[in-house]
């Protein structure tokens, strides 16, 4: 009877060796020759540990967890569970707490007459919001809310303000009170998501709005797209549409095409005299017009521009010499497109500051609207119709009453906003901050915007 390890009607099944037993068969041969060689072992036989330990290269600690790990059963190879998503990780820091971390750092600097370092403001931010990150989420948080860190003389780093977003403030808070006092008839504008599932979030708190809620994922989502001012929403300028279709006049998006749009169709033509308009820096608002060409635009672009703004250039000129040109007569603002247009129908248009959302009295418009339709929303499972009918109800309740309060509530936020900036200037000149001369730019901030070390 033949042995059936030699039968060929027998397939071996392949036995596939990885790195690590590959490289544990090789030091086992290679002691093995070694021994064979000097006739003679290399340990003696009581020394089971150390030979076994010579011959693997597994160190004695982990031999004995296998031999350990034998008497409960047949060996087997780690479980490679797939590593989990940490949501810590993920970032997400909504514009009502941004505002919540800007009031702490300026407490510790007005209040508390202290330069806060990261570990100190972390422990006061998780005393006032959710926050459950730690210092190096923390930091980059600070850089995108346009804080920097900067030396003083005794070369102690202190948090503040990237200039251009101070200057942006108070620049913003200048005109406003002016059309203000001017008694100008301002309109804020903005759009918002709806769909059939809404959560409830945080959100600014008065009287009339106690929550806001925010949109998840779902297949019935609506775009809208509104202005208002102290004496309720514009008519005729309400824009609702379903998100993701790809018919229409809006083709189910809100970029720069559709925005323009909405303002020439229904913003324009609704708004009184002189009015002043004011929007945001998003992405779709901030469409340039005459764009300056950069360091990496290429001849033509450059060449193109200049002709343009009837400065003399030539083809033949090389690229250094044209982007020389291009500085010295570029305009030294941003020209946007429907700011020009805006103007252009005798209106002025204002630019609210970077992250200072809540200085736009429409999103505690937009908390109302979310919450109302929310209400109604008992399922939430919506059909896109239902969900129209319920965000028009809900517009419709937004009254001119709401509108004065959350006007007011602005105000209010703008004139502490002014204070507290004027004496966080006085507060922060006090520390002699040494910087160069390219370090208030726009462009060198993000060279310096951080430092690493715990005593930031």
């Amino acid at each position: 009877m033949s042995d059936p390890c030699t039968s060929s009607s027998v397939t071996k099944k392949r036995v596939f060796i990885h790195r690590q037993a590959r490289e544990m068969a090789k030091n086992v041969l290679d002691m093995c020759v070694k021994e064979r060689q000097n006739n003679n072992l290399t340990f003696t036989l009581n020394n089971a540990y150390d030979r076994a330990s010579r011959y693997t290269g597994l160190s004695k600690r982990t031999l004995s967890a296998i031999q350990n790990e034998a008497k409960k059963g047949p060996l087997c190879s780690p479980s490679k569970k797939k590593r989990q998503c940490n949501k810590k990780t993920n970032l997400n820091v909504d514009d009502f707490d941004r505002d919540v971390i800007h009031r702490i750092i300026e407490e510790f600097y007005l209040t508390k007459k202290i330069v806060p370092t990261c570990i100190k403001l972390l422990a006061a931010i998780r005393e006032k919001i959710e926050f459950p990150w730690g210092v190096t989420s923390l930091r980059k948080l600070l850089k995108d809310m346009g804080y920097r860190w900067l030396k003083c003389h005794n070369k102690r780093k202190i948090l503040v303000e990237r200039p251009a977003v101070a200057y942006a403030r108070s620049i913003y808070l200048r005109k406003i009170r002016q059309y203000r006092q001017e008694d100008r008839n301002i309109f804020f504008l903005d759009e918002t998501w709806l769909d059939n599932n809404l959560t409830f979030k945080k959100c600014w708190r008065n009287e009339m709005i106690d929550a806001v809620l925010t949109d998840t994922s779902s297949t019935n989502r609506l775009i809208l797209v509104h202005a208002g001012s102290r004496g309720g929403f514009l008519n005729g300028a309400k824009l609702l549409f379903k998100a993701g279709t790809t018919s229409g006049d809006y083709h189910g998006q809100m970029n720069s095409v559709n925005f323009e749009k909405w303002a020439t169709d229904m913003l324009i033509p609704n708004l009184p005299q002189t009015s002043v308009v004011v929007m945001d820096n998003a992405p779709y608002h901030s469409v340039q017009e005459n764009k300056v060409p950069t360091k990496s635009s290429t001849k033509s672009v450059m060449l193109e521009w200049l002709i343009k703004n009837n400065i003399e250039a030539s083809l033949t000129m090389r690229k250094d010499q044209l982007f020389h040109l291009v500085q010295l007569h570029k305009p030294t603002e941003k020209s946007f497109k429907i700011d020009e247009f805006i103007r252009s129908q005798g209106h002025i248009v204002v630019r609210l500051p970077p992250y200072m959302c809540d200085l736009n009295p429409i999103e505690l418009a937009w908390a109302k609207v979310k919450r109302i339709v929310r209400h109604h929303n008992v399922t939430s499972d919506f059909s896109l119709k239902r969900l129209k009918e319920v965000t028009e109800l809900a517009l419709s309740q937004v009254t001119e009453e709401d509108w004065r309060g959350f006007d007011d509530h602005v105000i209010i936020l703008e004139e502490n906003y002014w204070q507290r900036d004027g004496l966080m200037e006085d507060t922060i000149d006090r520390f002699v901050i040494e910087v160069s001369d390219g370090e208030d730019s726009d462009t060198d901030s993000t060279k310096s915007a951080i430092s690493e070390s715990d005593a930031a």
